[in-house]
């Protein structure tokens, strides 16, 4: 019978027994047919109606068989809905198991039909059959192990029935670590979210020993500081391991959480009665010191201080060949500058560089009085002290942009762990201040009070902010929609929304509209779906401002999703908006949301980046430097080095701005091409006919990918893998240098220190090591540029005439035939006296022989101490030594901060000195006596009073 049905060169014959009054031939022919339909699919699609007909016909016994067949058809002819109809007919004739396309086709469109209908408002009204074919689907994967796919499509679905199913059938902790990491940030709904975040909780609890780690992160999503504190108390009280890792969570808490829910953890943690002994605090203050921000911010100067590594080289030479008396230029090196010892309290070239600073005027004076806040940022015990020269004395104005600029440089320095004290000031230097540069004074204040008070929810803060906007100054009100937006960082505050649309729509100030688009971008972090709704109503505006605030909207929302429905979104605003700022911010809004899989990012953007409006173009270099920041990309630097030659400057600008974020902490043993790139970065500031706009991206990317002293990279996600909301913000924020040069300051907030700190139960940091299994000049510093040394001139080669030289030769051949034959050890001791020459250069193939030669010498392999660098793409290779003294407490990562536990309590601890004073401004005599290493003293910027 086979070898008949494969002989076969037409259905006609099979078609015709359907019209058969027999039903064992209509059977037959059915049967027949079905085994010949990936042949004759085309032949059959004219009779699909009488085979409609049969399946329609209640009597008819082979009904499945009918839409079986049915099914394939349409498959063919590319109806899925149609296939998956008929499918659902052919109940169990429909073959899970069956690995043929047809299959596996209307399993994926059965799915995703399941997933659609359950995801809107009315999921009731669902196939039971298409139900019945998911609940097969499910287990089948149950029975085969593949509890991945089960978890995926249980969320999808929403069937957290399932998600507890499999939680429970396979390895927990790994499921439930994978659940928390690679799925929850990605689903749209923000209601099921919080669903699957209680389900996580709820399966953690059922262990006998919880990991409370994973436990608080939940808490921390579901927004509970109240049990959060509750464990944390719990766990103080218990034994030291306990409390080791209370220590820990409060770590991972400042580093994951906002401070809006930090702070109301510290509120509802309680205090015990345990006494402190020797002197040392309460492990209760500890905790809070940590939720604070103090002891992470502590640490991280600690280790940027002491493992500076700026080449002050570069800064000087751009300082030289940049004409200070523009503007753009000052901006230009004040922004190198302060990237590159961004958080290492070191301004020597600050002091010494006076004559470059005096130069600077008007809002030049003002980021470079903020750019102080960068550099120091983290100083939150001496922020005061350091700005106390700049700051307005007695609420006396007397030069308005370097206190506007210090106001700002003090939320700079507090960013995120703004305490009362701070946020109290900066609130009342809105009202403090009236007169004609009182707009001035309120835009360093604003900037300054959103900074510091990041992600707060503070209402009264947001109220003195609305106070600002609704005075309707276009200086102060910019300002004033931009600390709106931070303060209320991912909140989805109603009110606040309307309130700022509703002005936004009345005011006739651009800078304000602008500064509103970011910030009701800002107040929707993260809020997905919840987004949707303005976002279409700003869609729906005329100005083009308004439409603006939709791109900002929706790349905030959906920062890091991966969402298909936003890419399509702001694909399809990239391509056919008439307005080039929003086509720009369109395409640089890919690289937010695709930040988790940055490897998609290139080739969604390749052609975009070939566009004939430069403003797509550098929107498309922009997209790639923040997706694929600090990951090193071949493919986004193949993009984007041809740009550095495009004819237009900004695309200039914006490629070189791209590379730096790129190609941070990279030296040239691991990526050949940074030291092309970096050359090529001085050659556009060297070059006297260059656009300043151009000399200006390479100025900053000379900061960038030196940032923090090369300490520090791009971290949009945490050391956990979570999204750095933070970051996220102020990279947004650092954009809209674009519009306003004092915002690039906002960049700080992405650096993210590259360190390994261990911490004792004293929070003190030992001296200890830990294993990298790779080899050592893969991740050590860029060499510095070497000074250029002024020669001695050289004696110029006398000429000599072919006939003297023939005269010479004969004259040399007749003394060497008189003189007698050397001796042999004359002869040696000739060969000593050779002049010494250069060996010739080794081959490559010589040289591969070598490095080879070497690795088998056991160069792979080293230690790096703690409180040193750590590279991310060195982690992987780290393994911490077998034996060793102290143990991390977190097993699952090595970077950042870890508390670790003394195996041998009972012995000295050998611990790192700290080279940083507790008062930069009381110690600095005290620095020269003793020989410790000391941060700059304070001094004052030689600004002349503004007019």
């Amino acid at each position: 019978m086979t070898t008949q049905v494969e002989a076969l060169t037409s259905a006609t014959g099979l078609i015709s027994l359907l019209d058969e009054s027999e039903r064992e031939l209509q059977f037959y022919g059915l049967s027949q047919l079905n085994a010949v339909a990936d042949r004759f699919w085309a032949e059959i699609s004219d009779a699909i109606s009488r085979i409609e007909i049969l399946y329609e016909d209640e009597s008819f016994p082979h009904r499945e068989l009918a839409a079986l067949l049915a099914s394939k058809i349409y498959f063919y002819l590319g109806e899925f809905d149609d296939a998956l109809n008929f499918a659902l007919g052919a109940g169990k004739l429909f073959d899970l198991d069956d690995t043929s396309a047809y299959v596996q086709t209307v399993v994926n469109h059965a799915i995703d039909t399941y997933i659609a209908r359950r995801s809107a408002e009315d999921s009731q009204d669902i196939d039971s059959r298409l139900e019945a074919i998911v609940e097969r689907m499910f287990e089948r994967c149950f029975e085969m192990n593949e509890y991945l796919q089960v978890i995926g499509i249980a969320i999808e679905t929403r069937r957290l029935d399932v998600l507890e199913r499999a939680l429970a059938s396979g390895d927990t902790t790994n499921l439930l670590a994978y659940v928390q990491n690679e799925c929850v940030d990605l689903i749209s709904s923000i209601a099921v979210q919080e669903q699957v975040q209680e389900l996580l909780f709820k399966v953690h609890m059922q262990f006998d020993s919880p990991n409370y780690e994973a436990v608080c992160l939940c808490l921390s999503k579901l927004n509970n500081p109240q049990k959060t504190a509750e464990i944390l108390s719990m766990l103080v009280q218990q034994d030291q391991d306990k409390l080791l890792s209370a220590y820990q969570i409060a770590f991972d808490l400042n580093a994951n959480a906002t401070q809006e829910f930090t702070k109301a953890v510290v509120s509802e943690f309680s205090t015990t009665n345990d006494e402190a002994s020797d002197g040392e605090s309460l492990p209760v203050d500890r905790i809070k010191s940590i939720l604070s921000g103090d002891e992470t911010l502590k640490l991280h100067l600690e280790f940027l201080f002491r493992n500076n590594k700026t080449d002050m080289t570069i800064l000087n030479q751009t300082c030289k060949l940049l004409d200070s008396r523009l503007s753009l230029a000052h901006n230009a090196t004040t922004f190198a500058n302060a990237f590159m010892h961004a958080g290492t309290t070191v301004d020597n070239f600050l002091r010494d560089n006076l004559e470059w600073l005096s130069r600077a005027s008007s809002w030049s004076k003002f980021t470079a009085t903020a750019a102080l806040g960068v550099i120091h940022h983290g100083q939150v015990k001496h922020g005061f002290n350091l700005l106390q020269p700049y700051l307005p004395e007695d609420k006396t104005s007397v030069s308005p942009f370097s206190e506007g600029g210090a106001f700002f440089a003090l939320g700079l320095i507090h960013a995120r762990h703004g305490s009362e004290s701070v946020i109290s000031y900066l609130q009342d230097a809105l009202i403090s201040y009236q007169g004609q540069n009182a707009d001035i004074l309120q835009h360093g204040a604003c900037l300054g009070l959103g900074t510091a008070g990041m992600g707060s929810g503070n209402e009264d803060t947001s109220n003195s902010l609305m106070n600002v906007l609704f005075a309707d100054s276009a200086v102060s009100g910019e300002a004033a929609a931009l600390g709106l937006g931070l303060i209320m960082m991912g909140s989805n505050h109603e009110s606040t929304l309307m309130a700022m649309l509703d002005y936004a729509k009345e005011t006739k100030h651009e800078k304000i509209i602008r500064a509103l688009s970011v910030g009701m971008g800002l107040i929707m972090f993260g809020r997905k779906q919840q987004a949707d709704t303005l976002v279409a109503k700003l869609l729906d505006q005329e100005d083009p401002l308004l439409r603006l605030g939709a791109v900002h909207m929706i790349t905030m929302a959906y920062c890091g999703t991966g969402d298909n429905n936003a890419i399509r979104k702001l694909l399809h605003l990239a391509v056919s908006d008439v307005k080039d700022d929003v086509r720009r911010a369109a395409v640089t809004g890919l690289g937010f949301i695709l930040l988790r899989s940055p490897e998609q990012v290139p080739r969604m953007v390749e052609l975009l980046s070939e566009s004939f409006n430069p403003h797509v173009r550098v929107g498309a270099a922009l997209a790639l430097g923040i997706a694929c920041a600090g990951t090193g990309s071949k493919a986004a630097i193949s993009i984007l080095e041809p740009m550095l030659k495009d004819s237009v400057d900004f695309v200039v600008e914006g490629a070189s701005i791209a590379l730096a974020f790129i190609l941070i902490q990279r030296n040239e043993a691991y990526e050949p091409k940074v030291a092309e790139i970096r050359k090529r970065f001085a050659s556009i500031i060297e070059n006297k006919s260059g656009e300043g706009v151009a000399k200006f991206g390479a100025a900053v990317s000379q900061g960038i990918i030196d940032a923090g002293g090369r300490n520090v990279t791009i971290g949009l996600t945490t050391n956990d893998g979570q999204l750095n909301a933070p970051a996220c913000v102020g990279m947004l924020l650092f954009t809209q240098f674009w519009y306003w040069f004092p915002l690039a300051h906002f960049l700080a907030l992405s650096f993210q220190p590259t360190a390994l700190i261990a911490v004792n139960k004293d929070l003190k940091t030992p001296n200890l090591e830990v294993t990298c299994n790779s080899r050592k000049a893969l991740y050590a510093y860029p060499p510095n540029i070497e000074q250029p040394v002024a020669q001695a001139p050289t004696k110029v080669a006398t000429a000599v005439l072919s006939t003297t030289a023939k005269a010479r030769r004969a004259g040399k051949k007749m003394a060497g035939s008189e003189e007698p034959e050397l001796k042999k050890e004359d002869k040696g001791k000739s060969e000593d006296t050779r002049m010494d020459v250069d060996e010739p250069p080794l081959s490559s193939d010589s040289k591969s022989s070598g490095q080879r030669k070497n690795r088998k010498q056991g160069t792979d392999t080293f230690m790096v101490d703690n409180g040193t660098r750590l590279l991310p793409f060195q982690e992987r290779f780290m393994k911490w030594p077998s034996g060793a003294r102290y143990v991390p407490v977190k097993q699952s990562r090595i970077s950042g901060v870890l508390v670790v536990r003394d195996t041998t309590p009972g012995e000295p601890e050998d611990l790192i000195e700290s080279v940083l004073p507790d008062d930069p401004v009381e110690d600095e005599q005290g620095s020269a006596e003793d020989g410790t290493l000391q941060p700059p003293e304070p001094f004052e910027y030689p600004f002349d009073n503004d007019n």
